[in-house]
């Protein structure tokens, strides 16, 4: 016997499951079958069935199974009665949204000796597919909780995002691990540095640079730059870093400068001028970290201040305390970090005015940790991270490092919290971060109780799947659409389509943005009936229709998605191929693109329902 099933389902989806029954023996056999699911999805209809199947012959019945508004994995269970035995097969499906699961969080600050009372949002979510956290910590970092979480689970590997991922672990590993509520996909962070390390060596250049993806032929310098910043302090920390993989790295940022080109650089919303690359100041502020001052450079920009970026004054003033010239630190290091913003930019050094203060706040703790701009900045950083509902990884790495480097030095408190729930106590912290499930608060309506001589601090996270379903369809300076065609080109009007046919699936992607928009990340999550058959869509014969396809940068399959990286400086297009292999009714979630270093270029569009009929 065989059972047909799908890979997954989404909640709402309806798929017909096929059941094939070989009779192996002489004689006619007569069969009962019968249905049993688990609380993850329901039969629409009967549960049995009857057939009749000659010796030798094959036999098939079928039957229709609905997935509710609920996540999870649920089993399914067949079996089968004829010529006086009983077969059993037996499967676990997974039921997974068509579209990613919403999550909300906050921060709350208990002040010494107060009660608060802490109320988690949870907007329409399904019971069913409803989780939460609370962390209660001494740290104040953790009211930039949202801010970690977003690095520990970035979905992406290039290798900025990897390092990114890493850098605050070497640090703040605890923290880390309480924010990560993908426990079944969570790694240590010690398995993050080192994948990070490993990462650096693999797409390491024979140039000494290292590439952003796999495969690449040409480096980034500011990537290089970061990864070795990276080694430099993973080193310090203890980690195993191959000798010849960081100096290779030193060398060819030491080769980098000796080229004095100015670039363009965009800033106070409209202004514009000519400067050094911005990775010019961050590679001589790594080099004199790694204890490799390339002086000569640092004496021409010293003289040439004018073409430096306000950050990279910052970064200039540290190399010289590090080299121990703190005479030329002094002059040169700014007043305040004001009069300055630059327009975020999504590729070459990936500045914005968060990551360009966080990287001189972060430069300034290491070189002169007491000067008096070190709180003003920290204050800064960290009101832009709370006020922000998007970031990239790079402000997001930089900010949680410096400000934690403070968190560290400002000394540990005595402070302790008592958690209750319905006046009944579920939680103490009087040490280390305390983290609650969902199990152990059942409510999202908390109390929390601080003593002590320091404040207390916590981020909760709910996460569901609205019951509505619905989704913000939008487009901000990105526009994303998707069509299929069969494999001949012609354009399959209705979301219907019969099993077994092999489809096209076009992604088209605009921007309304004068300029390049670099790092985009194009989504398409599949419906459950189908499974992607080919991304090469070069292999398809009889694909001469097809005129107008893109090379991405990167090409990212999964079992129930596939992301396209590329950078965007007009129209593009990308195809790929599905087979429609389980016949039903499916909900598909929206195509997304995404500047992955800009979140205010986004476009969402296109969710709905498809049939596969037999």
């Amino acid at each position: 016997m065989s059972t047909a099933l799908p890979r997954f389902m989404s909640p709402g989806d309806t798929v017909l499951v096929p059941v094939t029954i070989t009779n192996t023996t002489n004689k006619t056999a007569s069969i009962n079958a019968k249905l049993l699911t688990t609380a993850g999805v329901q039969v629409a209809g009967s549960n049995t069935a009857t057939t009749s199947i000659e010796g030798k012959r094959e036999g098939r019945v079928l039957f229709k199974l609905f997935a509710p508004a609920s996540i999870g994995t649920a089993n399914i269970k067949v079996e089968i009665n004829g010529l006086g035995e009983q077969f059993l097969d037996e499967t676990d499906i997974s039921i997974r949204p068509a579209s990613t699961l919403q999550k909300l969080n906050g921060a709350q600050v208990i002040p010494a000796n107060t009660a608060q009372v802490l109320r988690m949002n949870t907007l329409d979510f399904i019971p069913q597919s409803l989780n939460y956290t609370l962390t209660v910590s001494r740290n104040p970092l953790l009211e930039l909780g949202g801010q970690l979480q977003y690095l520990v689970q970035y979905p992406f590997g290039c290798t900025e995002q990897t390092v990114s991922v890493a850098f605050p672990q070497l640090y703040f590993s605890d923290l880390s691990d309480m924010v990560h509520t993908q426990k079944g996909l969570q790694k240590s962070a010690n398995e993050n540095v080192a994948e990070a390390i490993r990462k650096i060596k693999m797409r390491q250049l024979y140039n000494g640079g290292v590439t952003l993806w796999d495969n690449e032929s040409q480096e980034s310098w500011w990537t290089t730059a970061y990864a070795a910043h990276f080694l430099v302090e993973a080193k310090k920390a203890g980690y195993e870093v191959d000798r010849s993989l960081l100096e290779t790295m030193l060398n060819y940022l030491n080769n980098k400068l000796r080229n004095k080109e100015l670039v363009a650089y965009f800033y106070n919303r409209n202004l514009q001028k000519k400067i050094a690359p911005k990775e010019v100041a961050y590679s001589l502020y790594v080099l004199s970290l790694a204890g490799r001052p390339a002086v000569a450079a640092m004496n021409y920009y010293k003289t040439n201040q004018k073409d430096l970026a306000l950050d990279s004054r910052y970064l200039l003033s540290a190399a010289y305390t590090l080299a121990g010239d703190k005479a030329s630190a002094k002059a040169l290091l700014p007043g305040s970090f004001a009069g300055e913003e630059a327009v975020a930019s999504t590729g070459g050094s990936f500045y914005s005015d968060i990551r360009d203060e966080a990287v001189a706040l972060n430069a300034l703790i290491d070189a002169e940790p007491t000067n008096t701009q070190v709180g003003v900045m920290a204050r800064h950083v960290a009101a832009k991270l709370k006020g922000r509902s998007w970031y990239t990884t790079q402000e997001c790495a930089f900010g949680f490092v410096a400000l934690g480097k403070i968190a560290r030095k400002s000394g540990a408190t005595n402070a302790t919290a008592v958690v209750t729930v319905g006046g009944k106590q579920v939680g103490m912290m009087s040490g280390a971060p305390l983290q609650l499930t969902k199990a152990q608060l059942n409510s999202t309506n908390i109390q929390i109780t601080s003593k002590g001589n320091g404040n207390i601090y916590a981020w909760w996270q709910t996460q569901g799947i609205s019951a509505s379903g619905a989704y913000k369809e939008e487009d901000s300076y990105l526009k994303v659409r998707r069509s299929f065609y069969d494999r001949f080109g012609r354009p399959v009007s209705s979301n219907s389509f019969k099993q077994n046919d092999l489809i096209v699936v076009k992604l088209t992607l605009e921007k309304t943005y004068s300029g390049t928009i670099d790092n985009v990340v194009l989504t398409d999550i599949l419906p459950a009936g189908f499974e992607i058959e080919n991304s090469r869509i070069k292999e398809l014969p009889g694909n001469e229709w097809i005129k107008d396809a893109s090379n991405p940068l990167h090409t990212d399959i999964r079992d129930d998605r596939i992301h396209f990286f590329t950078n965007l400086n007009g129209r593009q297009t990308f195809y790929y191929t599905v087979r429609a292999v389980s016949p039903g009714t499916f909900t598909i979630g929206p195509a997304s693109a995404d500047a992955m270093y800009n979140g205010e270029y986004h476009s969402y569009h296109g969710a709905g329902t498809i049939k596969i009929v037999q």
